[in-house]
């Protein structure tokens, strides 16, 4: 039975992002969604400071790579998991960097090979696949974040790394300044012992990944993504590059429906962290009276072109987050001609 869950869940990320389900998730031509967060906990950056429970954990510390003036590019290397200590349990984790990363997608997968090597940065549909069959989301990086920055779960909280799983390092690199850089992150996680976590956290991504921003315009496009079960957001990273304006998410149906759950108003302003935790969490199916949650993200596009997801000057508008339970924890693809699709991670007996 589980191979049968998993074999479906990699079934439908699969159609949700190559794109053959029919339209739904429509853009629109401004970024206004009701906002009314008297109900609901604030969202607040994670403490920045390790566990004073941990037990042990893990670090990478990616090969030095040397950018001239102006150069921009993704790269991805495959790092050995040399766990220490006695438990897989991640409860924080921080990046240290100096200018020079644009974002970086940290995740796992089942083991490929030994030692650091490059690899393949593949498709969206490559790394929902991998999130599919039982990978984790190690860190998620606010876009060209620079010092350190911390991805703390309340205590007692975190999420399973599994074995024999490498880490995957899909790096996005840009010299904006005008002399040579070498960067090299530098990431570690640490873990809590099994006996002191009091909830199981999943990983989730929301992409809108087909969009076309009109030269000289300001933009939104919004998906509405339907909800199977109830999940519990504890932690939620908003993604979009230098375009970017504002990022909303809200309640589809139910009582709360249009209410906002996070308007990131000055996501232009960049170098601090976009991540925002909430405690106590938010139950996004309003106890399954509500359909399930509504994003969208807003661009201001000045130039004579368009624009699409991608690097360089293109966009991209994508959440990355924490739930729980695991097994709720739902991922979702959209498009301009796509119904956004939930994707439930791999069930097990």
């Amino acid at each position: 039975m589980a191979r049968l869950l998993r074999t479906l869940g990699r079934i439908a990320g699969a159609l949700c992002l190559l794109g053959v389900l029919p339209p739904a998730c429509a853009p629109s031509g401004d970024g206004a969604l009701p906002v009314d967060d008297s109900r609901l906990p604030p969202g607040r950056p994670p403490a920045a400071a390790p566990p004073v429970n941990a037990v042990g954990g893990f670090a990478i510390e990616l090969p030095a790579v040397t950018f001239a003036p102006g150069e921009e590019r993704e790269v991805c290397f495959a790092i050995p998991l040399q766990l220490q200590g006695p438990s897989r349990l991640v409860n924080s984790g921080v990046v240290t960097t100096g200018p020079g990363l644009h974002h970086g997608n940290i995740t796992t997968r089942t083991r490929t090979g030994d030692g650091v090597r490059t690899c393949d940065s593949g498709s969206q549909t490559e790394l929902a696949l991998e999130i599919a069959a039982g990978g984790s989301v190690l860190f998620a990086s606010s876009t060209q974040v620079q010092g350190s920055e911390w991805q703390t779960f309340p205590p007692g909280y975190a999420f399973r790394v599994g074995e024999d799983q490498e880490i995957v390092a899909r790096m996005h690199y840009l010299n904006a300044s005008s002399r040579p850089l070498v960067i090299a992150p530098r990431y570690q996680w640490f873990t809590i012992a099994e006996t002191d976590v009091q909830l199981e956290l999943g990983p989730f991504a929301w992409t809108y990944y087909k969009f076309h921003i009109p030269p000289r315009s300001r933009y939104t496009v919004q998906a509405d993504c339907p909800l199977q079960r109830p999940m519990h957001m504890v932690q939620i990273l908003p993604h979009m590059h230098a375009l970017g304006r504002r990022f909303t998410l809200s309640f589809l149906g139910g009582p709360r429906d249009g209410q906002a759950i996070l308007d990131l108003t000055n996501y232009g302003v960049r170098g601090e962290t976009d991540i925002r935790q909430f405690l106590p969490a938010v139950e996004l199916s309003q106890g399954g009276q509500g359909n399930g949650i509504r994003f969208a993200c807003n661009w201001e596009n000045p130039f004579d072109k368009v624009i699409e997801f991608g690097v360089g000057d293109n966009e991209m508008c994508i959440a990355f987050g924490y739930a729980y339970p695991p097994q709720n924890a739902a991922s979702a693809g959209a498009s301009e001609d796509v119904d956004c699709l939930p994707i439930l991670p791999p069930q097990h007996p």
